[in-house]
């Protein structure tokens, strides 16, 4: 039986899981995890050979840090040499991948909303440090990356004010919460997934694609070293055209395929993010424990 560690974004968990069922019949997909929960098991837990599925779909940077301190001892295998390659918007970015022991298989992007009334209405991740705004800026957990990626950008954009503005960031609501908390006024603005800045249920708030561009976080793909070769082929399905216009379309998220559209925001605001390159991206989930 193949194991799958599916620890991904929620808005393509529940179709991700129902079509892997479908398609590769016996495959065991491990229950959903809170944050805390998969926070932990990054951290610590994964690279031990006993506790680590046969395939692992992972946005958490602590997942590649525990990688790389496996070195020589790692359980992981190199990725198979017929996944297509890493579309040239990416590659030319710097998000070519360091190791052949991972894959990039979409790329997240974070971005701002914030309510219609705020003033000044924010145009970038720069206008967050507005005195009117700092304090009322809502972005998920600690236990997921987004507090370690918020601060990280801030203070590249801004110093250590921006650094000093993102500890004050509320650190207590997922994705649809900041959405509706935003759309309510209980803040003016807040860092979510492109799929969670479209539509508003009272109309009151907006999306920004910052002027500085967008944030990103890499999905990833880890193979052990000992996985049966159904694993494979669900890392082929993860790959397939079909899949990567489903998470491009549906997820909002950026696909690594070259022959797969981004999505019309990413599109309109011509492909516009930041990656901080994977040696600043290792040092900061290790900085940070997550």
């Amino acid at each position: 039986m193949t194991d799958l560690h599916l620890a991904i974004p929620p808005n393509i968990v529940r179709k991700t899981t129902h079509d892997l069922k479908i398609k590769f019949p016996g495959i065991s997909i491990r229950p959903p995890q809170t944050h805390p929960e998969m926070d932990d098991f990054f951290a610590n837990d994964f690279g031990n050979p006993e506790k680590t599925a046969d395939l692992t779909l992972s946005a958490y940077p602590s997942s590649l840090v525990s990688l790389r301190q496996a070195g020589e001892n790692s359980i992981f295998a190199p990725m198979p040499a017929s996944l297509p390659p890493l579309r040239q918007e990416l590659a030319k970015a710097g998000l070519l991948e360091d190791s052949e022991c991972f894959r990039v298989a979409a790329v997240v992007t974070l971005i701002i909303i914030s309510h219609r009334d705020t003033v000044p209405f924010p145009k970038g991740w720069a206008d967050l440090c507005h005195e009117n705004i700092q304090a009322h800026m809502a972005i998920p957990p600690e236990t997921t990356p987004a507090p370690a990626l918020y601060a990280y950008y801030m203070e590249k954009f801004c110093g250590e004010q921006g650094r000093a503005v993102a500890a004050k960031a509320h650190k207590t609501l997922l994705p649809q919460d900041i959405n509706n908390a935003v759309d309510a006024g209980l803040y003016k603005a807040g860092m979510v997934f492109p799929a969670f800045a479209r539509t508003f249920r009272q109309g009151n708030a907006a999306m920004v694609w910052p002027e500085e561009g967008a944030l990103t976080l890499p999905l990833m793909a880890f193979l052990k070293k000992d996985a049966p070769p159904q694993a494979s082929q669900v890392l082929d399905y993860i790959f397939e055209k079909n899949y990567q216009k489903f998470i491009a379309q549906s997820g909002l998220f950026c696909s690594v395929r070259e022959d797969v559209s981004f999505f019309e925001e990413m599109k309109k605001n011509e492909c516009h993010f930041n990656w901080m390159g994977w040696p600043d991206y290792c040092a900061m989930a290790a900085n940070t424990a997550l």
